[in-house]
């Protein structure tokens, strides 16, 4: 059959027919859409020229093909790469797909580079995103699942997935630990595209995506170990070797494994994490790769609720930072990463890539404590002043609602790029792609009849512990997406660069839940009736399918009339999924995805030689069609809901001086509910500011090296970490928002000094880091209540579980304060060769 793709002569490239299809075809079949015909790849051909001082091929980041980490694991384009060893990230990956300067791309992008994460010291994803604007996170307790942190919140709007190398980690809900457990180990750097990026990446939400960009093999011989100490009996242990395994340096290796044993501030608090990542690199020739990497993790921590008792409704039993009030609760996870990457470069203009990835999953907790209340005979309307055996007691009770997860997601994608003219003056870089994701959710949990208790005043007695465990929820979520994207990103003359495409998104998403509300359940009908059936995976009743389509397009405009500074505009759409196991009131469909609108505008300067960078803007942003979470209805959601996003950002990186680095990071984000329902008391009213999302966060951090002299291998630096007072769900009883009664805000300040020196042949480093320098008492997350973020609803907005005013119950009388951490010193000696 004759193609009816269009021949390219030499010397241009001139567009007749639609030109999507025309590039996949050339994927897979010799005539090429490209200044010439592809060639057929070759095995065993020629190994690139080598650069054996520094082990960089020479041509090193010319072809402006690459996608994330090529050659020794850097990031590369136009002949410049990002140095590990600078806070500076010229080149950046994730906003177009396609390595390229930062200045000539008119989207907003940070990295956060090997350096800043080596000062740092950073073991949680959490302490790297601080370097970064627009980044703020919802600490949690219950929903934390005892860690510092739940959801990244990308300019104002929560995500509950990361991306690893490019591709995307999902978490369901709140039943995983999520970003909170990436293991910092593997990572070499760390990037954040903000605003809609359902162009390249999906199915996500509008705020913007995370990527964490793995450790790569090297060619030259390398190993560390790593020995870190901290406070609360804090050990970390690092081995990380690479190099060849050939003598040709045709096939290359990296091993990193980690192991994590950490004590607490909080009583019974304990975090374990085992990490082994083997990645294998195959350089066939000059122009082909393939990488194979697998990582597996395994976490166990105690969930800590961090709930904090009310006596009376009004006085807070605070007993300090430390103290616990929620019982043991035992946290486990297992993760295993695997994935396959190929490359090839047909010539210096056109390369292809695709990867699979695939991560399962599997967790179960103990949720023990998942709620608080005190009762007592002085709460209004208090009936326990009948309770049993003393009248005048004031009881603390906590339940129990342990789960058992399982997820799996099966992901490829493959994208062709290419570099072409259509003219003497335009000058095009064109990726195109497809990708496929399927992900696959198992959920069942289990509920005491019978709640704990322990005496807080009056006659003692013995704590009951929770019992009558009885299975209440079961929940399958399956979805399958497939996307298919164009993308031109075209230089014209007086240094205009105009970027466009669209990506064709398919959603497929099916649903079953138990229904606890009226077929199984202890609370269900038939229960009531006498007749008391288990909620599990055979008692799932209600089953629903919805297929959803999109296209959704990115434009932008950028001007750089001067080599240090670039002006740049953006609109761009979004497509995020809701994979909440719920289904719409009054159908029987699933929830389906939210919809967001941006537009942003921006300078960007790079100064002192592209030593120093910084961008600053200002955008809008609009989430539509966000799910509204009913009361004591664990499967359905109303879609009727919307927030708005915006303000100014400006992110500064790299060296003033030799030796003096800087980053500087401030946001102020505006974030209001501006569609809600006022019928049920917790949900945002119209005009409140969206839960968690701080109004001004900052972060200044700065570090000195000594080049030369005496002093020479010393680094010492500081920082200061700024978050303002944080809204939550504070209502009146009359459903009003109360405003001002916000978590305070708060700073603080950490220090660090580093000491590298040699021993014969190995280099040691020495390094203390000291956090919260001045032992500051603050909160990450406060107020939650009852009218809790709820954890069925991520990304939505939630309701109270109960009715706050029960008679005999002071439920409104807790919250969840999550406390921060107290001053911690976490030293750590390196060796190296």
């Amino acid at each position: 059959m004759k193609s009816q793709c269009p021949t390219a002569p030499k010397g241009g490239l001139r567009l007749r027919a639609p030109i999507l299809p025309c590039v996949l075809i050339a994927t897979f079949a010799s005539p090429a859409l490209g200044q010439e015909t592809l060639p057929i790849i070759e095995i065993g051909a020629p190994k690139p020229d080598v650069d054996r001082a520094g082990g960089e091929p020479a041509s090193v980041g010319n072809n402006g093909t690459e996608i994330g980490p090529g050659n020794n694991g850097q990031i590369c384009a136009d002949g410049i790469c990002n140095d590990p060893h600078s806070y500076a990230a010229p080149i950046e990956s994730l906003g177009t797909k396609v390595n390229a300067p930062v200045m000539d791309t008119p989207v907003t992008t940070k990295m956060v580079t090997r350096r800043m994460l080596e000062d740092q010291q950073a073991i949680t994803l959490d302490q790297a995103l601080k370097n970064v604007s627009g980044v703020a996170f919802s600490g949690g307790g219950d929903a934390a699942l005892g860690n510092s942190f739940r959801q990244i919140i990308l300019r104002g709007f929560p995500t509950q997935n990361y991306f690893r190398d490019g591709f995307r980690v999902d978490s369901f809900g709140l039943a995983f630990a999520g970003a909170s457990n990436v293991e910092m180990a593997s990572v070499e750097s760390v990037e954040v595209l903000k605003g809609p990026a359902a162009i390249l990446y999906g199915a996500v939400e509008p705020g913007g995506i995370v990527n964490i960009n793995t450790k790569q093999p090297l060619d030259k011989p390398a190993f560390s170990l790593q020995q870190q100490i901290g406070s609360y009996s804090s050990y970390r242990t690092t081995i990380d070797a690479t190099g060849p395994l050939t003598s040709n340096k045709d096939l290359l290796y990296r091993f990193v494994m980690s192991y994590e044993n950490d004590g607490s501030f909080r009583a019974f608090g304990y975090n374990r994490n085992l990490m082994i990542n083997p990645v294998v690199r195959w350089n066939i020739d000059a122009s082909t790769w393939v990488r194979a990497s697998s990582q597996f993790q395994q976490n166990n921590f105690n969930q800590d609720m961090f709930f904090v008792p009310y006596f009376g409704m009004f006085t807070p039993l605070w007993l300090g930072r430390s103290f616990n009030w929620g019982p043991k609760s035992p946290y486990n996870e297992q993760q295993n990463f695997t994935e396959l990457t190929w490359h090839h470069d047909f010539n210096k203009d056109w390369s292809i890539q695709q990867t699979a990835f695939m991560q399962l999953l599997r967790n179960d907790w103990a949720d023990n404590g998942g709620f608080g209340s005190i009762a007592d005979c002085i709460t209004p309307g208090s009936t326990s002043c009948f309770s049993f055996p003393s009248p005048n007691n004031v009881t603390l009770n906590w339940g129990a609602y342990p789960s058992d997860n399982r997820q799996a997601e099966y992901a490829t994608t493959v994208n062709l790029v290419g570099h072409f003219k259509t003219s003497d003056y335009l000058n095009h870089t064109l990726l195109s792609g497809v990708d496929y994701y399927r992900y696959n959710f198992r959920g069942q949990n289990l509920l005491a009849l019978n709640n704990s208790s322990d005496v807080l005043f009056g006659a003692p007695q013995l704590p009951t512990p929770a019992f009558g465990l009885v299975p209440y929820n079961a929940t399958e979520q399956y979805a399958d997406n497939l996307g298919v994207y164009l993308q031109d990103q075209i230089k014209l003359p007086y240094g205009v660069t105009v970027l466009g495409g669209a990506r064709y998104q398919y959603i497929n998403s099916r649903t079953g839940a138990s229904d606890n509300s009226k077929f199984c359940g202890p609370y269900s009908d038939n229960a009531f009736a006498g007749l008391l059936i288990p909620c599990n995976f055979d008692t799932i009743t209600t089953r629903s399918q919805l297929v959803n389509q999109r296209v959704t397009p990115r434009v932008g405009l950028l001007w750089r009339p001067l080599e240090w500074v670039s002006f740049y505009g953006n609109y761009a759409e979004s497509y995020s999924p809701n994979y909440n196991g719920k289904l719409v009131l009054g159908t029987n469909d699933p929830t389906p995805p939210s919809a967001g609108v941006q537009t942003e505008g921006g300078v960007k300067f790079s100064l002192l030689d592209g030593k120093l960078q910084a961008t600053a803007s200002y955008y809008h942003l609009v989430k539509t069609n966000i799910p509204i979470g009913i009361p004591n209805d664990f499967n359905h959601v109303m879609v009727i809901g919307e927030g708005r996003s915006q303000g100014p950002e400006l992110d500064i990186q790299g060296e003033l001086l030799p030796g003096w680095s800087v980053n500087l990071a401030y946001a102020n984000t505006d974030a209001l509910t501006t569609k809600s329902n006022p019928t049920y008391l917790g949900v945002p009213a119209v005009g409140s500011p969206i839960p968690f999302v701080p109004r001004n966060v900052g972060s200044l951090s700065s570090a000195y090296e000594f080049k030369a002299g005496d002093l020479k291998g010393l680094r010492l630096g500081a920082r200061y970490d700024y978050t303002g007072y944080l809204p939550f769900y504070h209502y009146a009883n009359d459903g009003t928002y109360i405003y001002g009664q916000s978590t305070p805000g708060y700073g603080i300040v950490g220090v660090f000094g580093a000491y590298e020196f040699n021993v014969d042949q190995l280099k040691v480093t020495a390094q203390l880091n000291v956090s919260n320098l001045f032992d500051k008492t603050y909160f990450i997350t406060g107020g939650l209540g009852p009218q809790a973020f709820d954890a069925s609803h991520p990304g939505g907005y939630s309701v109270p579980y109960t009715n706050p005013m029960q008679v005999g119950w002071n439920l409104p009388g807790y919250n969840y304060n999550v406390i921060g951490a107290p001053r911690m010193l976490r030293g750590s000696i390196k060796v190296s060769f």
